[in-house]
């Protein structure tokens, strides 16, 4: 469903969200309102860095003594952040109209970040809000930090490579026999080097957002444990039992054979199965499956959920360092051929014996 930008007639105007706009009309007629008009409106959603600084601000103003309506409102008619008071006001006329605060939020959330929007709790008290704020805050810095991590190890390499293809454009230049004018050539390479260069970027962007996170969900099973159980800890500090807290996890995955393991968990764990039966023996290494057998005698699987998770994190921390030390190796290496590619061009004629 698309959103709209609703023009009041003497009246701030509305952000909605409908399935068609002769609904919206409807809705305001009953009102009493007639004299509006409707644009379709297409907003900036939210990613993982900026629900994250969303969220951030949010926590900041219910700090400062403000109800959530009340920061909303404030966001709303600041100028500082145009995107975020566009989505707060596009906030404000949903609650207005109904709407719970967390699915307003999700319609205004990239898909990716969209489970993250339901850790909020904004049917609470402040303080109960302002906890689920710092939990949501703290899921989403990880996200930012393993992503931006593989950023900082690229930046250095990409500099190399596009040192590297300079070097290779120059000497194409320099050395060019063939028949073909030698300004075409140069726009030819001046259009290889752009897409280059814009290839770059869009991953430097990417990564910064949080993109990397998408690969590594999608090839690492450490990545996706350590997403998974760091997630169960923080779903579960809310107050969720734990069948429910696995449920709810099937929609923080977009890697299907998990979310299919996930909802097996849930429904076993439903039909009153032991732990041991229910959960996947990988969830649970070492000292973690021990744990996991002994919460069948006393019921108690706090100590295996956090073993799991402390254990998944330390390999996932000893990866992501081999994965910074692994990718600038690779692109440099891409570099390194390029470059000396080049100069075994511009020496050939020297080493001609004649």
């Amino acid at each position: 469903m698309p959103w709209y930008h609703i023009k009041l007639q003497g009246k701030t105007s509305d952000y909605r969200y409908a399935d068609e706009v002769n609904t919206l009309f409807y809705e305001y007629a009953k009102q009493g309102l007639w004299h509006l008009s409707a644009t379709r409106w297409h907003p900036k959603k939210f990613d993982y860095k900026s629900l994250n600084v969303f969220y951030k601000e949010l926590q900041s103003a219910l700090g400062s003594g403000l109800q959530l309506n009340e920061a909303l409102e404030h966001f709303s008619s600041s100028n500082s952040h145009k995107n975020m008071g566009k989505i707060s006001q596009a906030l404000l006329s949903e609650l207005e109209y109904g709407v719970s605060f967390n699915n307003a939020l999700s319609k205004l959330t990239l898909p990716l970040a969209q489970p993250y929007c339901y850790l909020l709790n904004a049917n609470g008290t402040r303080e109960d809000c302002d906890k689920s704020l710092s939990l949501s805050i703290s899921q989403l810095d990880s996200l930012l930090n393993w992503s931006q991590r593989l950023l900082k190890a690229l930046i250095y390499p990409f500099s190399i490579m596009q040192i590297a293809l300079l070097i290779l454009i120059a000497n194409r230049a320099l050395q060019s026999t063939s028949d073909v004018p030698l300004f075409i050539q140069l726009i030819g390479d001046s259009v290889l080097y752009t897409l280059f260069s814009f290839a770059q970027l869009l991953t430097i962007n990417s990564l910064n957002k949080g993109g990397a996170c998408y690969w590594l969900e999608r090839f690492s099973q450490n990545f996706r444990l350590t997403k998974l159980f760091s997630l169960l800890s923080t779903t579960r500090a809310t107050g969720i039992t734990l069948q429910q807290a696995v449920k709810t996890m099937s929609s923080y995955f977009q890697h299907e054979p998990t979310k299919r393991e996930i909802l097996g968990v849930y429904y076993t764990l439903k039909l009153g199965k032991h732990y041991s039966e229910s959960f996947p023996p990988h969830w649970f290494p070492r000292e973690s499956a021990i744990a996991l057998h002994s919460a069948e005698q006393d019921g108690d699987i706090e100590r295996a959920l956090t073993l799991a998770e402390s254990q998944h994190e330390r390999q996932w921390q000893s990866n992501i360092a081999l994965l910074e030390k692994l990718i600038p190796a690779l692109c440099l290496i891409i570099a390194g051929g390029v470059v000396a590619s080049a100069l075994v061009t511009l020496y050939a004629p020297l080493m001609e014996v004649p």
